[in-house]
């Protein structure tokens, strides 16, 4: 009787493990699981190297290059789904996709933070990993693109005006007043017009040779067209009108919401806010996080009309 039992134990225990052995001799073992701390792996490119990562592992280390680390724990909840949200993304869009090796290692933290520091910030990101395991932003069932910023101008920018066409109606401009309080909000970048010039030239479009001898003075850079956030998109430089984030990149600066000025004969460039300013303040989100709000609620803030739901079996894609 004990032998027929154990024989009918065997049976039921084969037949439930029946789906986990097909799926491992069709996928391998790096596809496993429903969740961030499964045993999936991904592939990521380091130096000239391509190496595979534990997913969790590659997760948690991509939110900690986008955090400060004094970050409330809601907001690092906030953080973890925006990332996860987007890297989503990337592995719906190709199933061999190859990740940016722009991640940390626990290593890496210890080295930037301190030892004690770094372990106490890495607990916290793999408990945010955690907290919110395989929840990503999702717009009509697909991941949403979720951008962020550090610091807007005062209030975000809208995605369809940005981006252009309709596909990004949850990227609405949101008021941010207290962005305008943080000590970044404004900055400024005094530069001769001769040291603009070099560092425009390689989008500077092609003029004669009178003109290219010229100087620059005050009266060559205009504003010549802002969105409704206040983000320059249009720049004139001499007699050519210029991208305002052409003009933004080449001199580095914190944001395309800037203005001019003349100071001392020098080329005065003001901005306000840090970053492209669409979807998502962290300065905002993070005040929002210290004043009670959940991350569902900052999340449906930034990105009104999306949903967020827990959709891991997307890591089923990767090949």
């Amino acid at each position: 009787m004990k032998k027929k039992c154990r024989t009918i134990c065997i049976v039921l225990f084969a037949f439930l493990l029946l789906p986990y052995i097909v799926t491992v001799l069709i996928n391998g073992k790096s596809i496993d699981g429903n969740g961030d701390n499964s045993p999936f792996y991904v592939k990521v490119q380091v130096g000239d190297m391509e190496k595979k990562v534990l997913w969790d592992e590659y997760l948690t280390g991509v939110v900690a290059k986008e955090i400060q680390p004094d970050y409330h724990e809601e907001m690092l909840k906030v953080q973890t789904i925006i990332t996860r949200t987007n890297l989503y993304r990337k592995i719906e869009e190709k199933k061999d996709v190859v990740f940016s090796g722009e991640y940390m290692t626990r290593g890496d933290m210890e080295k930037l933070w301190g030892k004690d520091n770094g372990r106490k910030i890495y607990k916290k990101l793999k408990k945010a990993v955690s907290d919110t395991e395989g929840k990503a932003i999702l717009y009509k069932g697909k991941p949403a693109s979720a951008s962020f910023h550090q610091l807007s101008n005062g209030k975000t920018r809208n995605g369809n005006e940005v981006l252009g066409g309709e596909n990004y109606p949850y990227l609405k401009t949101k008021d941010c007043p207290k962005d305008i309080e943080n000590k970044w909000q404004l900055q400024t970048l005094e530069l001769s017009y001769e040291e603009v010039k070099e560092y425009c030239q390689p989008f500077l479009a092609a003029v004669d040779k009178k003109e290219a001898e010229k100087p620059f003075t005050k009266e060559d850079f205009e504003i010549k067209q802002t969105d409704t956030a206040g983000y320059v998109t249009k720049v004139r430089i001499g007699k050519h009108i210029y991208a305002g984030e052409e003009f933004r990149n080449a001199l580095e600066l914190p944001s395309s919401c800037f203005s001019f000025q003349e100071s001392n004969g020098m080329l005065k460039i003001t901005t306000k806010g840090v970053g492209h300013g669409i979807g998502l303040s962290q300065h905002t989100a993070n005040e929002m996080a210290k004043e009670g709000k959940t991350y569902e609620e900052i999340l449906q803030y930034f990105f009104e009309g999306t949903e967020i739901r827990e959709v891991a079996e997307i890591l089923l894609n990767i090949e």
